[in-house]
């Protein structure tokens, strides 16, 4: 983060070594931001490391099984697509047998479908308890935001 001040040039005045926070609290902006709030006294958001911190652990979790199923699935998406493009070159040539084709590839489509249908489910049943207590979390700390500001 660059906190290096700049000169800056607001309604043909050049403000020089101000922060934004200033410059339009002098125009007449009511500006809260964490770092003139510590020097008013106002209250911040206590939440916000914490959210930050759960998330980035969440993240963190999260990314080698994403990773994971990319690598398991895009062989098959390319395999799909290579197999699309092979019919309908196919099928130009020899658009009599397109509609015979056209019901195989159904076929093999659903069949397919049939047997990645359980990994499917389990990856929905390990994923889902992640979604849970992350939803479970951003709630107390918005319940407990929600308590504290009513002080």
């Amino acid at each position: 983060m660059n906190t290096k001040l700049k000169a800056l040039v607001i309604e043909e005045h050049v403000v020089i070594g101000h922060g934004f926070d200033r410059i339009l609290s002098d125009k007449g902006h009511n500006i809260s931001t964490h770092l003139n709030a510590a020097n008013e006294g106002t209250k911040t958001d206590e939440g916000h490391t914490t959210r930050s911190l759960i998330k980035t652990t969440g993240m963190l979790i999260a990314a080698p099984l994403i990773a994971l199923g990319y690598v398991i699935a895009l062989p098959f998406i390319g395999l799909y697509h290579f197999a699309k493009l092979a019919h309908e070159a196919y099928t130009k040539r020899h658009p009599t047998v397109a509609g015979k084709l056209k019901r195989v590839g159904l076929f093999a489509r659903n069949v397919g479908l049939f047997l990645i249908s359980p990994f499917i489910a389990l990856a929905y049943v390990i994923a889902l308890p992640f979604v849970g207590i992350t939803m479970f979390a951003k709630l107390a700390l918005e319940a407990n935001n929600s308590r504290h500001s009513n002080c």
